[in-house]
């Protein structure tokens, strides 16, 4: 890196905004929703409609990870920072929600980096940020959000890693029951509709530019296909009864394959989960935990 872009993680844990104001509209809930599997599932069941009509429309809990201002997340892509942005690597994700989620309207949204740890050169640094959801008539909290991200080019600047998320362990069972659900070939090019437009997710030729044979599934896309699998098989199709939802990825999905979602009942409405691919029979989530009312 040149001087200009030295990493500068001592301003990067400072990097955060204030309360700003957002809007969301019913198409964009239903184009989350379609980018999350809803369309397919709801040609078999009716019931299921609510999530991709205009009437009545259903949100999902998970799209709150594409709604509000980017704010402190857009930290890791300004020049001043140093972060090495080819480097990045999505970690985790997870959403706990205080209220009912409205598929349309106004909204307001804060975010702050609340931990940077430091791996070492070879493993990179690790940063979590978190971002909150309110509502703009009393600001009572709608959802907090937080991102665990690797940032593989800028380990071993001196810091603890001391306290960095680690993955939590599968229970040493078998899994209580599974859940799967194929996502279509065309799955990415549907999901990037709500923000995320990395060719990374599109183009064939910048995907294997990459060291990939195709396109890859977006992280955020196969943690709401998982949280989608887990409300049909614990919650009756219920999406308002998923309180809290956390995923660690830790392999990539092709567009077209299946996402098998093996889970793990521990008590009072908890859950531990792993998803695999089950035509590669490879996990690409681990450590999941899912909490319903």
């Amino acid at each position: 890196m040149s001087e200009t872009t030295k990493f500068a993680p001592d301003r990067l844990i400072q990097a955060k905004s204030d309360k700003v104001a957002s809007e969301w509209t019913v198409r964009q809930t239903i184009l989350y929703n379609l980018g999350i599997g809803y369309g397919a599932a709801a040609i078999e069941d009716d019931a299921l409609l609510r999530f991709v009509l205009e009437q009545a429309t259903a949100s999902f809990p998970t799209m709150t990870a594409v709604m509000g201002s980017s704010g402190a997340g857009a930290a890791i892509l300004d020049p001043q920072y140093g972060v090495n942005f080819q480097m990045i690597v999505h970690g985790e994700e997870e959403v706990e929600l205080f209220g009912p989620l409205p598929a349309e309207g106004a909204l307001l949204s804060d975010s702050a980096i609340e931990g940077l740890w430091d791996l070492g050169e070879a493993k990179g640094a690790v940063l979590r940020m978190v971002k909150r959801l309110y509502r703009t008539d009393d600001q009572s909290l709608l959802a907090a959000c937080a991102s665990t991200i690797i940032l593989r080019g800028n380990g071993g600047f001196g810091g603890s890693a001391e306290g960095a998320p680690k993955a939590r362990a599968t229970p040493e069972r078998a899994p209580d029951g599974s859940a799967s659900s194929i996502t279509r070939p065309e799955q990415a090019l549907i999901y990037r509709l709500s923000g995320d437009t990395n060719p990374l997710h599109s183009t064939p030729s910048f995907a294997r530019a990459a060291g990939f044979p195709g396109p890859i599934l977006h992280g955020l896309c196969t943690y709401g296909h998982c949280a989608r699998i887990l409300v049909s098989a614990l919650a009756g199709g219920d999406a308002t009864r998923l309180k809290f939802i956390k995923v660690r990825f830790s392999s990539p999905v092709y567009p077209g394959e299946t996402i098998r979602v093996e889970y793990w009942d521990e008590g009072a409405g908890t859950y531990a989960f792993q998803a695999r691919v089950e035509e590669r029979d490879v996990v690409v989530v681990k450590g999941g935990q899912a909490r319903f009312a």
